[in-house]
């Protein structure tokens, strides 16, 4: 049986000589990660996630099987900085993995998404803002929501709620 911790160990060691892990991972693998995942969700335990989640983040392996996981971890999650790298996951293991199937993402996802749009946490509401950019098509859902939530006059005076406005402009260019 796999062992996470082992397996992030390894992930770390190729991210700090430079290397891009990309590894692969087995169905048993990944049942694994479900089941590791499902404990963690129940027990709200979100920085014990974070091997997990850079495991996730590292994988040429994508699997559907993950997705209830990464979307109640999405709505639980009240750690911004976990919350970050679960969207990061999200990325990987939703979007793309939909993407490579040629699906459109599911409408129960999209409501997770919109439900992040004007975070209180800069940082949240960006990556997030990231996430629907790489939506294409899709990204038109959010319009409304993301034309409210669009940051001030001030928000150039902070790093991500500077990048906000930027996808946000990026975002407005594309729906014209």
């Amino acid at each position: 049986m796999i062992d996470i911790n082992e397996q992030f160990q390894a992930v770390i060691k190729d991210l700090q000589s430079g290397k891009r892990p990309n590894c692969s991972y087995s169905k048993q693998d990944i049942k694994v990660f479900k089941d590791e995942f499902i404990r963690l969700n129940d027990k709200r335990d979100w920085q014990a996630l974070i091997p997990l989640l850079c495991i996730l983040d590292n994988t040429i392996t994508l699997d559907h099987d993950l997705y209830p996981q990464i979307i109640h971890a999405i709505k639980e999650c009240d750690d911004n900085e976990v919350l970050v790298l679960i969207l990061g996951v999200a990325r990987k293991q939703i979007i793309d993995e939909h993407h490579k199937r040629g699906e459109r993402l599911p409408f129960d996802f999209l409501e997770v998404l919109e439900g992040l749009i004007g975070h209180s946490n800069p940082e949240v509401f960006e990556w997030n803002l990231r996430l629907i950019e790489g939506l294409g098509s899709q990204s038109i859902f959010f319009k409304e929501a993301i034309l409210k939530a669009k940051p001030g006059f001030f928000a150039r005076f902070n790093q991500h709620k500077k990048a906000c406005t930027e996808i946000i402009e990026l975002l407005e260019r594309r729906w014209g």
